[in-house]
This record gives C-alpha cells, sequence and structure tokens, in this order.
C-alpha cells in the first residue's frame, strides 16, 4: 500500500518544533493498544509509510495535540504488511482507536469500522468523500489524496531540441512514446531512458481502461484494453526508450533521474517530492501524466467500532481535524516529508508554494480534480498482490518472457473468480 501540505514554517525548525510537542506521538515503534472502550479519553493512531509519509502524519498528531492540550495521541507506525496486521489486531480486539485505510481497501475492513458522518461539500471534488463509501455509508473520513504526476528532465529536453511539453494539459500516449524515443540514446550502463520503468496499472488507467470494472464485480487488466496497454509497454522496453523491471532491479530510479539517466519519471506521487526536492540537476518540472492519468488513491481514517466514551469523542476530534483544519491540512506535504495532497481549497496554495514555481507542484492539483479514483476490492491486497505476482513473474512487464497476450487473460480470469469467492 502506498496513492499526503502544511503551512511553510522554517522546515527545521518548525518540523522540530511540532514532533517534540507530540512527546509520544514521535516514536515509531507499535503502540500498545488498549481496543477503544474504556473512559480514558487518550487515543492510538495506526499507519503505514515511508520515513517521508511517516513523518507527515506525526505532524499531524503533533498538531493536533498542540490544538488539544488535554488529549493524547499515541502513534502506531506499521512499518510492513499493515493490512495483515491490522487485521490480526482487530480479531484480538487491540486495534488501535484510529486507523489510516486506504479507499482500495475500505470493502474488506468497513465491518470493524464505526460509520462516520462526512460532509462532502468540504472537499475539492466530489469523488474523494464517495471513495470512502461502502454500502452506502461512510465508514472512514477522508485526509489525504494520492494523485501522480510526471516529472521530466528540462535539460534532457533542450538537448534533444524537444519543446517542453505543457504544464497543463497531458500528452497523447504516441506523443510520449515519439519524445521517449527521441531522448533515449547511448549504451549499457550510461544508456539514457526516455523513462522511468512503466507501471502497468497505471498506463492501463492512462489508456483508458482498468485493473477492475466500474463495481468491482470483475477484473479487466486482460482484456482487449489491456493487452493492448501491455504491448505498448513491453515494446517500449524492447526498443530501450524505458528499463525493464530487470534493468532497474535493486536500484532507485530517483537516483537515476538525478544522474541525467532518465528523460522523464512516470510514476511521481506526492511522497516522491522529497527526494526530488534535493534534485537541482537536472533541472526538472512537473506535468500531467500522458492520458487520462494514472488511478488517484484516497487516504481515509476510520474510527475502531468499539470505541466508546472519552476514546470515541476524542477519535472523531482527531479525525475531523485531520480532515479539514488547514493546520493538519498543511503538514500534508513539505520539501522534506510528504503523505499526499490535501484535499481542501484553503491549503491549495500551501501545496503550490512548497517548491519553487518552476517546479510546478500545482500539477499536483490538476491532477487531483481530475484523478480517476479506483474502486474499492474486499481482499484487495491480496487479490491484486496474486495478479501482480503472475503478471511480473510471466511476462516481460516484470522478469518473465512470456508474451503478454497469452498470459494476461488466463490471470485475468483467476483474479474475477478471486473477487466471486
Amino acid at each position: 500500500m502506498k496513492l499526503f501540505n502544511r503551512r511553510l514554517l522554517p522546515v527545521g525548525a518548525g518540523l522540530a518544533a511540532l514532533l517534540l510537542a507530540a512527546g509520544c506521538a514521535t516514536g515509531s515503534q507499535p503502540a500498545a493498544n488498549s481496543g477503544a472502550g474504556d473512559e480514558n479519553g487518550d487515543i492510538a493512531f495506526s499507519f503505514w509509510g515511508t520515513n517521508s509519509e511517516a513523518a507527515s502524519l506525526k505532524a499531524i498528531a503533533a498538531a493536533f495535540e498542540q490544538a488539544n492540550p488535554g488529549i493524547k495521541v499515541t502513534t502506531n507506525w506499521i512499518q510492513s504488511d499493515y493490512e495483515q496486521k491490522l487485521q490480526t489486531s482487530i480479531a484480538a480486539g487491540t486495534q488501535s482507536t484510529v486507523m489510516e485505510i486506504s479507499n482500495t481497501s475500505l470493502a474488506g475492513f468497513a465491518p470493524s469500522f464505526a460509520e462516520q458522518q462526512v460532509d462532502p461539500g468540504r472537499f475539492v471534488q466530489p469523488n474523494i468523500s464517495e471513495s470512502l463509501k461502502f454500502d452506502g455509508k461512510y465508514y472512514a473520513m477522508p485526509f489525504t489524496a494520492k494523485p501522480k504526476v510526471m516529472a521530466i528532465n528540462v535539460d534532457a529536453f533542450k538537448a534533444a531540441g524537444l519543446p517542453l511539453p505543457s504544464a497543463t494539459t497531458p500528452l497523447t500516449l504516441e506523443e510520449f512514446r515519439t519524445i521517449a524515443a527521441k531522448l533515449s540514446h547511448g549504451e549499457g550502463k550510461t544508456r539514457v531512458f526516455g523513462t522511468s520503468n512503466l507501471w502497468f496499472k497505471g498506463w492501463l488507467t492512462a489508456a483508458g481502461g482498468g485493473f477492475y470494472n466500474a463495481d468491482a464485480t470483475a477484473c479487466t487488466f486482460g482484456d482487449a484494453q489491456g493487452l493492448k496497454t501491455a504491448q505498448y509497454i513491453v515494446d517500449l522496453q524492447k526498443d530501450k526508450y524505458a528499463p525493464s523491471s530487470l534493468d532497474i532491479e535493486g536500484q532507485d530510479q530517483a537516483q537515476w533521474f538525478a544522474a541525467g539517466r532518465l528523460g522523464t519519471f512516470s510514476d511521481f506521487g506526492p511522497w516522491t517530492v522529497a527526494d526530488f526536492a534535493k534534485i537541482s540537476k537536472p533541472n526538472w518540472t512537473l506535468v500531467p501524466v500522458p492520458g487520462k492519468g494514472f488511478p488517484m488513491e484516497v487516504g481515509g481514517l476510520a474510527i475502531a467500532k468499539n470505541a466508546t466514551g472519552k476514546k470515541l469523542e476524542n477519535a472523531k476530534k482527531f479525525v475531523e481535524f485531520a480532515s479539514s483544519n488547514p493546520d493538519a491540512q498543511n503538514q500534508l506535504i513539505q520539501g522534506n516529508t510528504a503523505l499526499g495532497v490535501p484535499i481542501i481549497a484553503e491549503s491549495t496554495s500551501t501545496l503550490e508554494k512548497v517548491l519553487p514555481a518552476e517546479r510546478n507542484l500545482a500539477a499536483f492539483t490538476t491532477a487531483l480534480k481530475t484523478g480517476e479514483v479506483s474502486p474499492s476490492v474486499k481482499r484487495e491486497a491480496q487479490i491484486s498482490g496474486d495478479a501482480d505476482k503472475g503478471i511480473t513473474s510471466y511476462t516481460p512487464l516484470g522478469s518473465g518472457k512470456e508474451d503478454v497476450a497469452k498470459i494476461l487473460p488466463g490471470l485475468n480470469d483467476k483474479c474475477t473468480a478471486a473477487l466471486k469467492q
């Protein structure tokens, strides 16, 4: 799991002050959760993420404690197997009072979450709140969005005599292929690729397809559009315009970009800002992902179904604060910490000023308003994980060599069967 701006405090001092104010909220070890049923008003908050993402969430907890001095938030950073460990804690009755959940996984956890009241009008677009509904009810409060954009190596474009893509209008997939070819040159370990390794699920959405159909009753990555998109990626790899999974194995593509080995970086999420903020050469900027863009994840905050008394009251205060208070929303993305994009209009300008204007973080605002939100699927991690394993094991979309047209339809059928179980 991954698809989150805070006021421009002095970066070092501002974040440090918030984290120090958090007390126990800065700890990265799993908290000793006491379920949610006693009258102690302190709450525990579970979440996943990278160091940068976790820093944003801890800063939100710290800002809440500052705004609510009588309430303590103990953070529980689960650094691996998040959904599995969350499910185990729910079964044991030891879950945190508040739990981060992705819209894509909500369906599998909704029965263990308390129903919430959500005002869709608070957010910059309707599908942000809609994505956290299950059976017509809200089971998580949206607090962040994770749209994708594309970074381009400005110096590489100039060297190749190519005009820069529009800052607001996406390229077509064929235009992108032509540009990737013109940006590619060299051989071996010094080869410059026109683009980074291409994420199949993302490019499938960009091409107008999807991993699942709209109501999550069938997998669709093996249909005609899926096969066409898969072949598009394989051909780019075959022509050495994009590196394969084997080419990048064990390597950081952000470092490739910083070394000038990539003309474009097409899987740029909000959490990537922290890495790219350190890159001054080559010069770079952000533009929309080609086509219809990549799927956008929405992050939500769920409350334990067994929460009562002061814990429930304070949990509601916390999720409300994280969702709609600028002091929280402004924490979501900075030059050194990043989780996602703010979902309230008051924090849009903060996002766009995190880095110099030439970096065009406004591309995230555009992507936020046009982003496609994937449907929620029960056992999503297992089902998509099994499909991904087959795709990457057998086809050139990963380390395999089999024809995508022969492999994907069978994997698609197995995926659909798993959805119906």
